[in-house]
């Protein structure tokens, strides 16, 4: 009986993930259509080549699979962003920071979860693989730079509050 629940939830996500899918695609069958019209059905970019080769050149940059579709960097465990093929490049940053993207017209709002802090940048043609490279160079700067610090002030039995925790170098004087 429980793995007919199971199976039942799956079944009610199941619209929002056919919706999602066909939203990105639609996206992508914009620019496709574009990139036609406008090359007259000869485009030979090749974006994702030439935005993968440069973010894999910074250290400690890898590529993986992405559960969604196209090809995800990563930085350890964190995901600096994912690319869908040619056309299309998904970013994670803060609110605050995807606000200031979008407002500033250098991304938009997430195709599938436009209210968190992920962005989309759609690469219609070449003068786009630079704005993609910016902001995927954007999120690795700050998984660099959060990775110099760690949280202090939370020994054992002491009471934490983001009043009391410190940013503090990772080098310690002896």
């Amino acid at each position: 009986m429980r793995s007919t629940g199971r199976r039942a939830i799956r079944l009610r996500r199941l619209p929002r993930a056919i919706g999602a899918a066909a939203r990105v695609w639609s996206i992508i069958a914009r620019i496709r259509l574009e990139r036609f019209i406008r090359t007259k059905g000869t485009d030979t970019m090749n974006a994702h080549d030439i935005i993968r080769d440069e973010v894999l050149s910074w250290p400690g940059v890898t590529e993986e699979p992405h559960r969604f579709g196209g090809m995800e960097f990563r930085l350890g465990r964190r995901e600096l962003g994912h690319l869908h093929g040619d056309y299309l490049a998904d970013l994670p940053f803060p609110v605050r920071i995807r606000e200031e993207l979008v407002r500033d017209g250098k991304a938009m709002p997430h195709h599938i979860l436009p209210q968190s802090g992920w962005v989309s940048y759609p690469i219609r043609d070449e003068c786009a693989i630079p704005g993609a490279l910016d902001l995927f160079r954007l999120a690795y700067d700050r998984a660099t730079a959060r990775s110099q610090f760690e949280v202090r002030g939370s020994e054992k039995g002491e009471a934490t509050t983001p009043n009391s925790e410190l940013r503090t170098p990772n080098t310690r004087a002896s």
